[in-house]
C-alpha cells in the first residue's frame, strides 16, 4: 500500500502552496486536482487570439526586486522564480453622485500621500497615521503567526493592533480625523475585502491598501498560468507528486482521524489531508456524515459566503490607445459612499464596475492592433438568488449588456462597435470550474465577530478533525489571491512542525 505523509485535494493557489511548502520540508507529497491544469482563479482560456484571465487580474505585495514583498519573498524560497510586471498606479476611481470625484492614486507611500493631499487638501497628516499604523500591524501578525501567541505580549509589545483590530475601517478612520471625502477615496478597495466598511476590521483592510501601495499591483508577464505552473514545477523538483483529471469522491477515516482519500474505487492513504475546498463543500460531499464535525456545521451556519462575480470578458478590435482607455485599473462607482456603494451589490442591475485592461501594463498582451477588456460587477448571493432558471440566458445577456453600456457612459470610450471576441461569466459559471459555495472566488464574508485576526488568532480552533486541514480564500487569511499563497504556506508549516514533532 502507497502512503503518503501529506495528501493535498485542490491546486488553486492556497493548494499548490500548501504542497511546495511540505515537499520542500521533506514530506511525502500528493497533490490531487480535478481539473487538467493547475491554478483555479489563476488561470486562464483562450476565445479566438485572446487569451483571458478568469479571475486573477493582479497581485499585491509582491515589490520588485530591490523592494520585494512578502509574496515575491514566499515564492523565491520556494525556488519558484517570475517575471513580474509592476504597475505602478494603485488605482482611478470615478464617483458619480453628490460630491462625486474623480481620481488617479499612484502607488508609493509618499506618492499616494500627496495625490490625496492635492484631491482634499488637510487630509495627509491622517492619511499618513492610518499608514503608519499598519506597520505596527504588519509585526504584530508576523508575531501571531508563529503560533501559540501570549496576550502579555500582544498587550505590552502592539497595542496599536489590538486597538485597530477592535474597530470598523469606518471607525478608525473617523477616530483619525481623516475628512470624509479621503475617507472615500481611502476606501476604494473596499470590494477587494467583500465587506461593509463599518464592519471590515481596519487592521485588515489598511494592511492590504498598504501592500498595493508599497509594493505595486504586479501580474506574471505570462499571464496567472506562469505562476501555476511554475509552483507546479517547484512541487516536482522538491520531489512531489501530482494527478490531474483525477477528482477525490471521499475522504478515509480511521477511527476519529482522516487517514486518506478515495478517486473512485482506489483508496491512497497519508497522516495529514489538506483540502483547498469550502468546509459546507468538503462536508457534503467527501466527508462520511458520522465524521462532520458538529461545531465545523455550526461554524458554517453562522458564516455566509462572500460575493459572486459577474464577468464580462472583451476582446476589441482596436488598440487600448486608439480607444483612449488609458487605465489598467478603474473603479467605476454611481455613489462616493462605500455602505451605498456596498448595497448596490444586492441589485443585478450593474451599478458598479471594476475595469482592467491588461494592455495598459503589458502592450503585448493581446494581438497588436487589439485590446482586452474586463468588466467584473460584484452579486450578493440574494442577489443572484432571484433568478430563476429559465430565465438565466435572459438575465446572463442583460447584465451583460448593461455592463458594457455602464461602462460607455461612465467613461465616455465607445466599445460596442469594436467587439471582437465576448465571453460571459456569471456566478454558475465560476461554480462550475471553482466547485465553490455559489461559484464565490471569495471566503466568507468578513463581520466584526469573524475578522481575519481573529481567524489567524483561533487558526488551530478551526482544525475540528485530527488530521484534516483547510485551505483557501475562506480560511484564516480571508479573501484575496495573494492571501492564499500564505494561508497554505501557514498550513503547510504547520504540518512540517507536527511532523517533526511526532504528532501526525
Amino acid at each position: 500500500m502507497k502512503k503518503y505523509d501529506v495528501i493535498v485535494v485542490g491546486g488553486g493557489n492556497a493548494g499548490l502552496s500548501a504542497a511546495v511548502t511540505t515537499a520542500k520540508e521533506g514530506l511525502k507529497t500528493l497533490l490531487i486536482e480535478r481539473n487538467p491544469l493547475p491554478g483555479g482563479c489563476a488561470t486562464s482560456f483562450r476565445r479566438g487570439r485572446f487569451e483571458f484571465e478568469v479571475s486573477l487580474h493582479e497581485m499585491s505585495n509582491v515589490g520588485t526586486k530591490e523592494q520585494n514583498g512578502s509574496l515575491r519573498r514566499l515564492l523565491e524560497s520556494y525556488g519558484v522564480d517570475i517575471d513580474w510586471v509592476i504597475e505602478e498606479t494603485a488605482f482611478h476611481v470615478r464617483a458619480g453622485g453628490e460630491n462625486g470625484y474623480d481620481i488617479v492614486m499612484p502607488s508609493g507611500k509618499e506618492a499616494f500621500c500627496d495625490a490625496m493631499e492635492r484631491a482634499v487638501p488637510g487630509s495627509r497628516e491622517s492619511v499618513e497615521a492610518a499608514l503608519k499604523i499598519e506597520d505596527k500591524i504588519s509585526e504584530a501578525v508576523a508575531y501571531l503567526s508563529k503560533g501559540k501567541p501570549d496576550q502579555n505580549v500582544l498587550v505590552k509589545d502592539y497595542p496599536d493592533f489590538l486597538r485597530a483590530t477592535a474597530y470598523s475601517l469606518d471607525e478608525c478612520l473617523d477616530a483619525l480625523g481623516m475628512p470624509k471625502k479621503a475617507q472615500n477615496i481611502f476606501k476604494t478597495y473596499w470590494p477587494y475585502l467583500g465587506g461593509k466598511t463599518d464592519e471590515i476590521d481596519f487592521a485588515h483592510y489598511v494592511m492590504m491598501l498598504k501592500r498595493y501601495i508599497s509594493y505595486y499591483p504586479a501580474m506574471p508577464r505570462m499571464r496567472s498560468h506562469e505562476l501555476s505552473l511554475a509552483v507546479e514545477k517547484a512541487i516536482r523538483d522538491n520531489g512531489g507528486e501530482i494527478r490531474y483529471n483525477s477528482e477525490v469522491t471521499e475522504v478515509l477515516f480511521e477511527g476519529e482521524k482522516a487517514c486518506g482519500v478515495k478517486i473512485g474505487d482506489e483508496a491512497i492513504y497519508a497522516d495529514s489531508i489538506v483540502l483547498n475546498c469550502f468546509p459546507e463543500v468538503a462536508y457534503k460531499t467527501l466527508i462520511p456524515k458520522e465524521h462532520v464535525p458538529s461545531e465545523g456545521v455550526k461554524l458554517i451556519n453562522a458564516r455566509s459566503t462572500g460575493f459572486l462575480f459577474f464577468t464580462v470578458y472583451l476582446g476589441l478590435n482596436r488598440s487600448a490607445e486608439e480607444l483612449g482607455i488609458e487605465d489598467y485599473s478603474l473603479f467605476l462607482y454611481d455613489t462616493p459612499d462605500s455602505i451605498e456603494q456596498f448595497e448596490s451589490t444586492e441589485r443585478t442591475k450593474a451599478e458598479m464596475l471594476i475595469s482592467n485592461c491588461v494592455n495598459k501594463v503589458m502592450d503585448d498582451a493581446s494581438p497588436e492592433g487589439s485590446s482586452i477588456l474586463f468588466l467584473t460587477c460584484l452579486l450578493s448571493e440574494d442577489a443572484w438568488g432571484e433568478v430563476k432558471p429559465e430565465d438565466y440566458k435572459k438575465t446572463k445577456n442583460r447584465i451583460a449588456k448593461k455592463m458594457i453600456e455602464t461602462f460607455e457612459a461612465k467613461t465616455g470610450i465607445s466599445i460596442m462597435p469594436h467587439i471582437e471576441e465576448i465571453a460571459v461569466s456569471a456566478p454558475p459559471t465560476f461554480a462550475r470550474y471553482l466547485n465553490t459555495p455559489n461559484g464565490t472566488p471569495y471566503g466568507y464574508t468578513l463581520k466584526p465577530w469573524d475578522t481575519m485576526m481573529s481567524r489567524i488568532m483561533n487558526s488551530k480552533g478551526e482544525n475540528l478533525t485530527e488530521g484534516l486541514y483547510f485551505v483557501g480564500a475562506h480560511s484564516e487569511r480571508a479573501c484575496g489571491y495573494s492571501p492564499t499563497y500564505s494561508n497554505g504556506n501557514s498550513v503547510g508549516m504547520r504540518i512540517v512542525r507536527e511532523a517533526k514533532n511526532g504528532k501526525s
